[in-house]
């Protein structure tokens, strides 16, 4: 972070270059701070700018701030009444400089300010640095929930021991840190269904364990669904399968209630894709 020692005495010798650096300091400051929440090639809102479209070809949007392009930009409170057919919403920024007589008499444009308001434009019209389609204007908050969370999916190999069902198949698993929360998905066979325990004494059966980092506060329970359209009973012939009551415990154990099918089964298939709280 830039910073100006002015504690020292002497004389401070403030100069244009000075300044300069004075002003990089906070639009650094305030970029590094919008990039948490934004993309800057996308136009996301900070504050205000809310829209009402009350009937078709009409606009109105209020007083607010948008990041674009690195820098941080105040919307002015606009709209747009019986829009053409042809013609849709654009957010367009507007540059303006103001000049300063300086001591050997010239007069650069130095004072600059960007201001945007909303206008009608062809559909056609291309997005660049100096305007963008009103629709195409995101949420802050998206940057941070993508910033919060995996994009790439872990993978678990699941492979028991025939004695247990040979089960088989893969889960993956990733964490959202803004909302503590595990996504896992996946699909599992039992190749040998009919070792599982018998009916009504069925066991839970451990798939395996999740690293340290995804591990719940508390045991999570979830289900999931047998996984083909054509159903089969438990091997007492009294319930359909439908679901199996799975667990991951405290120390990341993901277990799952495998039931054993009738007789004339051999195997059978679940998939699950559920949200768990780690909390």
């Amino acid at each position: 972070m830039k910073m100006i020692d002015f504690t020292q005495a002497g004389g401070f010798p403030l100069t244009q270059d000075e300044l300069n650096y004075l002003q990089s300091a906070y639009t650094e400051c305030i970029n590094a701070v919008a990039l948490m929440g934004g993309s800057s090639s996308i136009p996301y809102k900070i504050s205000g700018m809310i829209i009402t479209h009350p009937t078709t070809g009409t606009y109105d949007v209020t007083d607010g701030w948008f990041f674009y392009n690195n820098e941080l930009i105040r919307f002015v409170a606009s709209g747009i009444t019986g829009m053409l057919s042809g013609n849709d919403a654009f957010v367009v920024i507007n540059s303006i400089g103001t000049t300063l007589t300086y001591n050997n008499g010239s007069t650069p444009t130095v004072i600059l300010d960007k201001t945007a308001s909303l206008h009608a434009l062809p559909i056609a019209t291309a997005t660049d640095t100096s305007h963008f389609l009103l629709s195409a204007l995101l949420p802050f908050q998206l940057g941070f929930g993508l910033a919060g969370r995996e994009t790439g999916w872990n993978v678990l190999t699941v492979a028991t021991d025939v004695t247990v069902g040979g089960v088989s198949g893969t889960l993956y698993y990733k964490k959202n840190w803004l909302n503590n929360t595990l996504h896992l998905r996946g699909q599992l066979g039992a190749d040998n269904a009919q070792n599982f325990s018998a009916s009504p004494f069925s066991a839970f059966y451990s798939m395996g364990t999740l690293p340290a980092a995804y591990l719940p506060a508390n045991t999570a329970m979830f289900t999931a669904n047998y996984f083909l359209s054509s159903q089969i009973k438990d091997d007492l012939g009294v319930a359909w399968i439908k679901q199996l009551n799975c667990t991951i415990n405290t120390t990341g154990q993901i277990e799952i209630n495998w039931i054993k099918p009738d007789i004339t089964v051999a195997g059978y298939l679940i998939g699950l894709n559920v949200i768990v709280p780690l909390d």
